[in-house]
């Protein structure tokens, strides 16, 4: 079996082999920034969509959770916005006194 015996290559064609390479990593790192960039963008989007997302839900949350209480106070025969007023009394520190 014969061993093929390596070609000299041309000056002028690894010069361009090395050229063309540089430039193939410049043109890389170019669009890596680039889409970096974009990606960036649209990431904050996302962080932002889904932080309003959040609010809403815990928004709605609430008004659930403040429906289910009255609802509950109503199964229970007490008159819902007669315990919110005393609530609101017994947090402020304000108790009627009568003589």
């Amino acid at each position: 079996m014969a061993t093929a015996v390596p070609r000299n290559v041309s000056p002028l064609i690894r010069a361009g082999r090395w050229g063309l390479l540089l430039t193939g990593l410049v043109y890389g790192r170019m669009h890596h920034n680039t889409l970096k960039k974009r990606e960036e963008r649209i990431r904050q989007g996302e962080i932002d969509r889904v932080t309003q997302h959040a609010i809403h839900e815990l928004a709605d949350q609430k008004i659930r959770a403040d429906q289910s209480m009255v609802d509950l106070a109503q199964a229970a025969g007490v008159d819902p916005s007669g315990a919110k007023k005393s609530e609101d009394a017994k947090k402020s520190g304000s108790t009627s006194k009568h003589h």
